[in-house]
């Protein structure tokens, strides 16, 4: 009791792991009075864009695949005569194109290395101890309730068949919360990280505009898989809040394979064709698929102590590395908006204005 009573963070959330995983979603887990919120004049932003899932979800498949063609919410051709043509690979390379003009805002002293960062797809660094943010990562399990955030305790094969010991959680943090996270982090990290991150998202953007959440996983999941997130660049980052080795599930990226808009939409294809499209979307490599990325792209493993910041265009194929450990694997998850090319498109205008102009 006195090992418990003295541990906080990550440690008090291991032994809780080792008494039971039920707590982790029991209602009792979560404080009887939740933060309030309020209604906020930016609530009201939401309205179009509910209205926009709303409509794309009822029009017919090849409605989808005109009329939504460029947009973030349209991961895969919908209909199978768009999926046997260049549909996919052009959209693809489109948005790589337009992600590409970001670079152009760089400034020379950076310019090597961001660009880099954006033909390999991903960026580390590491932020030390993190001992800052330990009351920060108790207070999140209190207030926010669970979800599994995309990691299903089974494959995305169609057949739903349930992993043995496969556990998940995503503990959302508050505004407040993240805005302490931030300043906490902004101080560890110089100006070159804006870079590498909006490098990435494929877009301007910076630390401040980073959303968190606190991810316990055990076990396999439907993240174990190799996978794309989505066709168009997309920033997201996994920050290790324990020491993780090969056994402990470590992020891998398949390095580069975001740029290969070909092979990309080969396989997303193919998926659409043969009617897999519980994968489709975020389009899952498995059998000689896998292999023959395996044999395309240098496999990256993330392997590193606590602290350590991967940064990664999930547009690129990732998966969660195997689980072999008694522990959970302990994490922050975080990313920045995702944005449509044409969103893009305007943002790396501004910027290269703002570089050159101002």
């Amino acid at each position: 009791m006195t090992d418990y009573n003295n541990s906080i963070g990550v440690k008090r959330i291991e032994k809780n792991f080792e008494d039971s995983t039920d707590q982790f979603y029991s209602r009792d887990t979560v404080l009887q009075e939740k933060p309030k919120r309020k209604i906020r004049f930016d609530h009201l932003t939401w309205i179009p864009s509910l209205l926009y899932s709303r409509l794309y979800r009822v029009l017919p498949r090849i409605f989808k695949d005109i009329f939504f063609w460029l947009t973030i919410i349209h991961k895969s051709p919908a209909s199978n005569f768009f999926a046997n043509t260049r549909y996919d690979e052009l959209r693809t390379l489109i948005d790589i194109k337009v992600s590409s003009l970001f670079l152009r805002a760089v400034p020379s002293n950076f310019l090597k290395d961001v660009t880099d960062t954006f033909k390999k797809g991903f960026y580390s660094t590491n932020l030390g101890s993190l001992s800052e943010i330990d009351l920060l990562i108790e207070d999140v399990v209190k207030y926010s309730s669970p979800s599994h955030a995309g990691a299903r305790p089974y494959f995305k094969d169609g057949k739903n068949k349930k992993i043995d010991n496969s556990f998940s959680a995503y503990y959302t943090f508050s505004r407040e919360d993240v805005k302490k996270i931030n300043l906490i982090f902004s101080k560890i990290l110089g100006e070159e990280f804006n870079y590498h991150l909006s490098a990435l998202a494929g877009y301007e953007c910076s630390l401040h505009d980073i959303t968190y959440s606190l991810s316990i996983v055990f076990g396999e999941n439907s993240n174990s898989e190799m996978h794309q997130d989505t066709y168009a660049s997309v920033a997201k980052g996994f920050i290790y809040l324990q020491d993780i080795g090969k056994t402990n599930s470590p992020f891998e990226y398949l390095e580069g394979s975001y740029k290969d808009a070909s092979f990309r939409s080969i396989k997303t294809n193919n998926a659409v064709i043969r009617g897999d499209f519980h994968s489709s979307g975020s389009t899952r490599l498995r059998g000689e698929d896998l292999l023959e990325a395996l044999e395309n792209y240098r496999l990256q493993s993330f392997q590193g102590s606590k602290g350590l910041f991967i940064l990664a265009n999930t547009a690129g194929y990732h998966r969660k590395g195997k689980h072999e450990s008694s522990k959970p694997r302990i994490l922050l998850a975080c990313g920045v908006k995702r944005r449509g090319v044409i969103s893009k498109l305007i943002f790396n205008f501004l910027s290269i204005f703002k570089t050159r102009f101002t």
